[in-house]
């Protein structure tokens, strides 16, 4: 379901709800008129990237 941008983000910016690929939820800033679709899918390449150096710096 989409979720209209929450003001409170610099100019041209929103914050999105958003669920990880572990099922934590957080949130994240994104461009205005980012949809939510987008905003889950960069949360997912986020929550990669930072698994990946986690197991690179063990």
């Amino acid at each position: 379901m989409p979720e209209e941008p929450t003001p409170g983000g610099p100019l041209g910016t929103a914050m999105r709800k958003v669920t990880f690929p572990d099922g934590s939820r957080g949130i994240i800033l994104v461009k205005a008129g980012t949809s939510q679709e987008e905003a889950d899918l960069r949360a997912a390449q986020v929550w990669a990237e930072r698994s990946e150096r986690g197991r690179a710096d063990s």
